[in-house]
């Protein structure tokens, strides 16, 4: 099988959501991919083999040329679930509260004030605090060489969602620990 070919029957787990912002289906995602020298392209030159397909029609073609570039990497071998570019994994965790986003961060810079480890892991770097109209994140890093961002976002009907991701994983083993290990966080709001 080559780099563009996937086995039979299967489709990354985000072809739904591709299908449906771009209004191409994943089949013909692959045949675009593979006619614009996916096989010999990098991440980047994926999404900008993407990118040029989409022209006007897409609503934020920028960001689906780059969910088409992962979920064509996913497709193709070239990249596992929770993988990103650089070759580590990331994962993520979640929880919606009631309140504004500005009211869930706070509940969560109190719960995280005292915190001087992640599951068993020393914080080393910050916590940096930082925001944008959209969202308020809370940065650190870990003595495993490891980095984690919480951050809220409005969900709308007097709710927030808080996400925590981390990232720089060497390994794809190290995701259900460090999903649970959030999820933990969280659940403590």
């Amino acid at each position: 099988m080559s780099q563009t070919e996937a086995p039979q029957g299967s489709a990354p787990e985000k072809a739904g959501a591709i299908e449906r912002a771009t209004g191409t289906s994943w089949p013909e995602w692959r045949r675009i991919m593979a006619d614009g020298g996916a096989a010999d392209a990098d991440h980047a030159g994926l999404a900008r083999i993407a990118l040029a397909a989409m022209g006007e029609r897409v609503e934020n073609p920028g960001w689906w040329a780059q969910s088409v570039a992962v979920a064509y990497e996913q497709d193709t071998g070239r990249r596992v679930k929770g993988q990103v570019a650089d070759g580590t994994f990331q994962v993520s965790a979640t929880r919606t509260l009631p309140g504004t986003m500005d009211e869930v961060f706070e509940a969560w810079l109190a719960r995280a004030q005292e915190l001087t480890e992640i599951d068993g892991t020393e914080i080393v770097d910050g916590p940096r605090e930082t925001g944008t109209a959209k969202r308020r994140h809370w940065r650190i890093g870990l003595a495993d060489g490891t980095r984690a961002v919480v951050s809220a976002e409005a969900k709308g009907q007097g709710r927030a969602f808080l996400t925590a991701t981390h990232t720089k994983l060497p390994s794809i083993e190290q995701l259900e620990r460090w999903r649970a290990a959030w999820k933990d966080q969280l659940a403590g709001l």
